[in-house]
């Protein structure tokens, strides 16, 4: 299976920021991060809506520039919000970069910043809406349940699903393999979790912590 560093491994890293991606990507196969679009108008890594939870700041991402957001710092690190461009950048050229749109209009944008830099990507979304914004990068439906996903995914074009650890069986595993998409697994938090998955036959998972991935 592969090792995905979820939001940088952020279980064990400062999430979403240049350091976390840099640090996993010693030892995972992808790293996966959160874009949506700042105040400024850049795409910005961040999960929230808001700054509150992860930073020493408050308010919306939507209302703060690049800089301002630049300045914080997420989990007492000193590293601030980087820019999806800084992220981008920081992914060696071995490691896969799993982008995933938290807002619509933000796909197009993506896909150039990933052209730029000639960097090996998927683009992974709760909102279908969001995932036919996508035209030239392979595409990951993101849901909690596993019932339909596969079918849901299968219309929009997807390559990949990503459901919940909770909803991934054997049955959705297979469903998705019969329809030529590969599955990744979120949120793996221990090593238990991921060894269950592996023998579900899923491709990868989405992890928070460095050793929830299985061994090379």
């Amino acid at each position: 299976m592969d090792c995905i560093a979820h939001r940088g491994f952020a279980g064990a890293n400062p999430e979403n920021t240049v350091a976390a991606v840099e640090a996993a990507a010693a030892s995972a196969d992808g790293v996966e991060v959160d874009v949506r679009r700042c105040g400024s108008g850049e795409l910005v890594v961040h999960h929230d809506e808001t700054v509150d939870r992860t930073t020493d700041g408050s308010g919306p991402v939507a209302d703060s520039t690049a800089a301002q957001l630049a300045s914080l710092s997420v989990d007492g690190s000193g590293s601030g919000i980087p820019t999806f461009e800084e992220v981008v950048e920081a992914v060696p050229e071995d490691v896969t970069l799993h982008a995933e749109l938290k807002e619509r209009g933000t796909g197009e944008a993506v896909e150039q910043v990933v052209a730029d830099a000639d960097c090996e990507a998927v683009v992974s979304s709760f909102d279908p809406q969001a995932l036919t914004e996508i035209e030239s990068l392979p595409t990951a439906l993101v849901q909690f349940e596993g019932e339909a996903l596969v079918s849901r995914a299968r219309q929009l074009g997807c390559s990949f699903v990503h459901p919940n650890l909770n909803a991934c069986n054997t049955g959705l595993v297979d469903r998705a393999h019969g329809a030529e998409m590969g599955v990744n697994v979120w949120t793996v938090t221990t090593p238990t979790e991921a060894e269950r998955l592996g023998a579900t036959g899923a491709d990868g998972v989405i992890a928070d912590f460095p050793d929830c991935c299985p061994p090379e």
